[in-house]
This record gives structure tokens, sequence and C-alpha cells, in this order.
């Protein structure tokens, strides 16, 4: 995974719920530590990993078309 995210060479955004107990964090940190800039973290506190909570999809959804918003203008 690290030397295919370090040869992708694309935008990337991570996000990680500190709650989610499928990928622990040292997974997502791997990923943003392994990727290519530009990069952004961002945090879903109170999330599940499959953001089975209508709130949080909303909110991430928006919080990536704004984060997108940003490389397609």
């Amino acid at each position: 995974m690290e030397e295919t995210l370090e040869k992708l060479k694309i935008l990337l955004l991570v996000l990680h719920s500190p709650q989610d107990k499928t990928v622990g964090i040292e997974n997502a940190a791997q990923i943003y530590k392994s990727a290519f800039h530009s990069k952004s973290f961002s945090s879903l506190d109170g999330a599940d990993h499959m953001l089975s909570n209508k709130e949080d999809s909303i909110y991430t959804g928006k919080m990536i078309a704004s984060w997108a918003e940003r490389y397609t203008n």
C-alpha cells in the first residue's frame, strides 16, 4: 500500500473516526503519511466506519464536496 500511494501523486482526503472499530487510526495515519501532497486528514468524531448515522453521512458528504470544490474550480 505504501509504495502504491507514494507513486500515485494524486490529491487525497483521508477521513477517520476515533470511534471506528473496523479500521484503527494507525491505518489512516499510515495512508496519510505515505500519500503525496496535496493531502488532507479529517476526523469524523462520533461516526462509525460505515457512517450508518444519517447525520454523519450528510456531514461527511458536505465535507468531501467542500474539500473537492477547492480543486475543481
